[in-house]
């Protein structure tokens, strides 16, 4: 465990040619911590250095009137103390842990837990949420599905100007490229974007958060400079 934090705290030397790797789990546990678990031992076993769920209060989250989305969210859903176990057990086999909050609380109970969060792309103009989390004062990946340049400008700004008001940490603001369809097909997968976003943002690291099916466009993306990437 000890070695991959160094890893995961030298990774934003620029100079550290390290790609941080995350397995994404999200929701694909479906509610049952034993099948979490499973998902967390079965990414160890494909050498990533983090894995990531999904936190939410479905009553925060989305309105009661849409029972079928509703219900369904309410299966899927983690309690606080599982988030919890499962941290410390991901800590066991050396893995990063941590979750996207998708509501205010969730944020302000994984901060108890985790060390960087992310912002998904559906909440990256859901700008109290970024502002709660920057607050924190931690790495913040941020994904830019849906986004224009506009938008991430503006969550940029939230961000370094509440980490102005903070002690200073060895914290980076990491913009993640996205396309946001399930799965993404090779040809839609806008790779270039990547240079744009490091033209653009010269103060931020980029990654590539990759929906699409085999791992060609993510080693395109690290060729391209993406120093974190989150498989899907």
């Amino acid at each position: 465990a000890g070695k991959s934090m160094k890893k995961f705290s030298s990774l934003f030397d620029k100079k550290n040619k390290k790609t941080f790797i995350i397995a994404e789990i999200g929701n694909n546990h479906e509610g049952s911590l034993k099948l979490a678990k499973k998902l967390i031992t079965q990414a160890k076993k494909c050498g990533v250095d983090a894995v990531k769920f999904q936190t939410f209060i479905p009553e925060l989250f989305v309105s009661e009137e849409d029972k079928k989305r509703f219900l369904q969210l309410k299966k899927f859903q983690l309690t606080f103390k599982e988030f919890s176990i499962l941290s410390k057990f991901a800590k066991k086999l050396g893995l990063h842990f941590f979750s996207t909050p998708l509501d205010l609380e969730s944020a302000k109970f994984l901060n108890k837990i985790q060390k960087f969060f992310k912002i998904a792309s559906s909440d990256n103009d859901f700008y109290p949420l970024i502002e709660l989390v920057s607050s924190f004062n931690k790495t913040l990946m941020i994904s830019t599905g849906l986004a224009n340049i506009k938008t991430i400008n503006r969550a940029k700004k939230i961000v370094l100007q509440t980490w102005k008001k903070q002690k200073k940490r060895n914290r980076k603001l990491i913009l993640m490229h996205c396309v946001s369809n399930y799965p993404v097909e090779s040809h839609e997968a806008n790779l270039m974007a990547i240079l744009t976003l490091k033209k653009k943002f010269k103060e931020c690291l980029i990654g590539y958060s990759d929906h699409t099916v085999g791992n060609v466009a993510a080693l395109s993306a690290v060729a391209l400079g993406a120093k974190v990437i989150e498989k899907h």
